[in-house]
């Protein structure tokens, strides 16, 4: 599961909306222990036939302490199409391209890629 980072970036603060954190600290609620607990939402099984689960990792994206890239410099554009998609958030910055592309330049080189390449980094967490 990919969620937001529950947990304030001081190196980052733009990243820490409250927001964000509230939506990750919200998902990583209910992935642990919640979603394998058979008694959390008994009615969930009973009245809807859905059986507890387990989410195997969970990815933390904005994480202060990223461990794991991907590489996303193919799909980097429909990133910037669905950031300008946001536009109550997005509308006011007239550098968004320039600042989120310097970002993720910094990300893939920072994780051995080359010159040009664009990567999103995040912290990978067991829930096992």
């Amino acid at each position: 599961m990919l969620i937001q980072s529950p947990e304030r970036n001081w190196d980052r603060l733009f990243s820490s909306h409250p927001d964000h954190m509230a939506a990750g600290e919200a998902a990583i609620q209910a992935v642990y222990p919640d979603a394998r607990n058979p008694f959390a939402f008994e009615d969930l099984l009973k009245d809807e036939g859905l059986e507890p689960w387990r989410v195997r990792e969970v990815w933390v994206m904005s994480h202060h302490t990223p461990d794991h890239f991907v590489d996303v410099t193919e799909t980097f554009d429909k990133k910037l199409a669905a950031l300008h998609a946001h536009v109550s958030q997005t509308a006011h910055n007239p550098n968004l391209e320039t600042m989120i592309r310097e970002w993720g330049e910094r990300n893939a080189k920072l994780n051995g890629l080359a010159d040009g390449r664009v990567a999103e980094i995040f912290r990978i967490v067991s829930s096992d």
